[in-house]
């Protein structure tokens, strides 16, 4: 839908979670990583973009992460995942020490 400079999407977006998604603090250290459980997902979206002069200026978004990470079994994790969580963080800061030593 559009109006003027205003565009709405709803979109649903779907997927299989295959690898580690980490996640980063400030420093851009990992501070969480959530391992890969094989299991797919569907859930709907809204974005609202306005544009001006032919440029994106403002976009806002409405997304569905709780039903999102219930399909995915993150939440709530059971103690297994809790534990794979926990080994996917370590590799996930050993990797990141790795990268970062001199040569």
């Amino acid at each position: 839908m559009t109006d003027g400079g205003l565009v709405v999407l709803h979109t649903t977006m779907s997927g299989r979670h295959t690898g580690t998604c980490v996640t980063y603090d400030e420093n851009a250290r990992p501070s969480g990583a959530l391992p890969a459980t094989g299991k797919t997902f569907s859930v709907t979206q809204t974005h609202w973009c306005r544009s001006a002069d032919g440029r994106l200026i403002e976009h806002w978004a409405n997304r569905d992460d709780l039903g999102q990470a219930v399909q995915l079994g993150w939440v709530p994790p059971t103690p297994w995942y809790v534990l794979r969580m926990r080994l996917a963080l370590r590799r996930a800061r050993r990797s990141m020490a790795d990268m970062n030593e001199p040569s």
